[in-house]
């Protein structure tokens, strides 16, 4: 079983970061076991059983930017169902709490099989020319921003 088989014939939930600074969003630029080529995503991964959602947000951002965020309110809820993947994740906005960026890397796969390539933040007036992922981030996500909609609940995307 290579690693990337971790993801497969089960349900994952997952949680993911948006993390907002001067008019640009932290992305991470990796090689996606579901697109099978580079793509942009927000930073986030699988949430450990027993692990609190807030918890497993520092974590994942940690290890795949270098940077410390709080979790803020939850922007969206995406669901993914492409052939053997599924996946329920949670996206919240971040509050900056500290540290440096850097590519970081994904502990689910060997050195040998890690997929971030990069570690970025991209403006968001760039979003749509990027190939970022889940889509609605890429289309809708500046509009939602500049909004500042206060939401009593999560979009589902």
């Amino acid at each position: 079983m290579t690693d990337a088989d971790f993801f497969r014939n089960r349900v994952r939930i997952r949680v993911n970061g948006l993390l907002v600074r001067d008019h640009s969003i932290l992305m991470v630029q990796l090689h996606s076991p579901v697109a099978g080529r580079l793509i942009w995503m927000p930073p986030g991964g699988g949430v450990r059983f027993g692990e609190q959602l807030s918890s497993a947000l520092q974590r994942e951002m940690l290890e795949e930017t270098g940077i410390r965020v709080s979790a803020g309110p939850l922007w969206y809820l995406h669901e993914v169902i492409q052939g053997d993947v599924h996946a329920v994740e949670f996206y919240y906005m971040c509050n900056f709490e500290g540290g440096s960026l850097r590519t970081g890397t994904d502990p689910e796969f060997s050195e040998s099989e890690q997929i971030i390539r990069d570690a970025a933040f991209l403006p968001l007036d760039r979003l749509k020319e990027e190939d970022v992922h889940p889509a609605y981030l890429r289309d809708g996500f500046e509009a939602d921003y500049l909004e500042q909609e206060i939401r009593g609940f999560p979009k589902f995307i």
